[in-house]
């Protein structure tokens, strides 16, 4: 089926999926355009073509003037938006990723929410704070601010597009589906989204100019005024914070310049056989925390024009291979000419993206400081560790809870294996690189005061 053909296809599914409202017609259009860059844009960079960002357009977050608290102009042109749309399905969870308990009985909103209250309240402020919503992670979120009476939170909902079937192209249209046929489009919708919402309007007229967007799963990306201040004095645009790249980064996206224009550069736009180029920590130094600060008025001036790189991500979906078109705020960069690089330390960025993140945000590696609701990170023990257990056995937040009751002790320790039903008792240290397996399919236990050091250990039943 030719291209022309694909899109008439697509003419007649939105025609069938008609609604009345706004919403809807305007979801459709974006994914239309969305759609024609799938078919027609060359998905992989020309290699030969790109160079790295000048220097010019780096700065490092240590090295700016010290933020003047004095200067409530820059407070008060502040937004602060949480990514809050993913599912927690790689934890085990069903709901929203955002409603995960993640340390000392907090979940990721309560501290995101109790962070930014206190820092209001540090400043004598009122700092508007927005959740991007999926329409898988709405109502739940919207139920759980209710509850917890968070009610100067507040929310929209990105756009909600269809999945394509793998094979033809075209989208899932099969009722039984429901809303497993449909996805929202990757945090580049953001822009969008808070233009077809009205968000993006009032927030100009109440003098809010610059946006700090970042996952709420990251729990090191706090607001920073100095680079507030950075982008008003300078009339910067647009900034992306990146930090160095380690092991267990490698394949994160990151900053290149291709025709004079910074570019994000991820992975599915990088040839095959580049592929370990991308991946080296000795090509590519940097990559990008999704910590995000945009102007505002940059925004507006753009739209409806911004545009980024697509990204198809390949799923299965009740046995069916699909497709979601995808576009990141990152590759957003391009679209804004007065953009930084801003070099930051890790620890914003510390992200939880599966059971062993999770693992790491409960041991020693992390404190909770509940006068600023900021978790820090004890960097002294290193980076935290590749952790791997058994998809068997680990499924869910729950299960890993039962078998670890107890935050382990982690000292320089670069990787963590569990194999098989072990259970960790109290005050159990990790360091170097450690394997426990349980030798066979019988619950084992590590003993309370176990120190593991650079040794695969194979327990027998308790």
């Amino acid at each position: 089926m030719s291209n022309q053909e694909l899109k008439t296809k697509l003419n007649e599914f939105f025609e069938r999926h008609a609604h009345q409202d706004l919403t809807s017609q305007q979801n459709a259009e974006i994914f239309k355009n969305l759609y024609s860059q799938f078919l027609n844009d060359q998905h992989h960079i020309d290699w030969s073509s790109w160079k790295f960002i000048n220097e010019e357009h780096q700065v490092t977050l240590r090295d700016l003037p010290l933020f003047d608290k004095a200067r409530k102009d820059v407070v008060n042109k502040l937004a602060v938006i949480k990514l809050n749309g993913g599912l927690g399905t790689t934890m085990g969870c069903t709901k929203a990723k955002s409603l995960i308990e993640v340390r000392d009985g907090y979940t990721f909103m309560d501290l995101a929410v109790l962070e930014h209250e206190k820092m209001c309240q540090l400043y004598g402020v009122d700092i508007p704070l927005y959740l991007m919503n999926s329409f898988y992670t709405d109502d739940d979120t919207k139920s759980y601010l209710s509850l917890k009476g968070y009610h100067k939170v507040r929310t929209f909902v990105q756009s909600k597009c269809p999945r394509l079937d793998a094979h033809t192209k075209l989208p899932v249209d099969d009722e039984s589906w429901e809303d497993d046929a449909w996805c929202p489009p990757g945090h580049g919708n953001i822009f969008q989204s808070l233009q077809n919402t009205g968000v993006l309007d009032q927030l100009l007229s109440q003098g809010r100019e610059i946006i700090f967007v970042s996952n709420i799963d990251n729990t090191g990306a706090n607001a920073n005024f100095q680079i507030v201040q950075l982008m008003l004095d300078k009339h910067v645009d647009y900034v992306m914070e990146c930090t160095p790249k380690t092991h267990v980064d490698v394949k994160g996206g990151t900053l290149i310049e291709i025709n004079n224009q910074m570019m994000h550069l991820e992975m599915p736009q990088v040839p095959p056989e580049h592929l370990p180029d991308f991946c080296s920590t000795k090509i590519f130094k940097i990559f990008n925390t999704n910590n995000i600060w945009v102007n505002l008025k940059a925004v507006k001036n753009r739209l409806p024009d911004i545009k980024s790189e697509i990204i198809v991500n390949k799923k299965k979906v009740r046995g069916r291979e699909v497709l979601q078109l995808e576009f990141s705020i990152g590759g957003c960069i391009k679209n804004f000419a007065n953009a930084l690089c801003v070099h930051v330390e890790r620890s914003r960025f510390r992200p939880v993206k599966n059971l062993g993140d999770f693992l790491s945000l409960r041991s020693s590696l992390c404190d909770l400081d509940t006068d600023t609701f900021q978790i820090h990170h004890n960097d002294t023990m290193g980076v935290p560790p590749v952790i791997s257990m058994d998809s068997s056995v680990y499924t869910s937040v729950e299960e890993v809870n039962m078998r670890f009751p107890y935050p382990l002790i982690i000292k320089n320790c670069q990787e963590f294996n569990v194999i098989g039903d072990v259970t960790f008792g109290k005050n159990v240290q990790l360091t170097g690189k450690i394997t426990v397996e349980a030798e066979t399919q019988k619950k084992c236990v590590v003993p309370d005061g176990t120190i593991l050091n650079n040794q695969h250990y194979v327990l027998k039943r308790s």
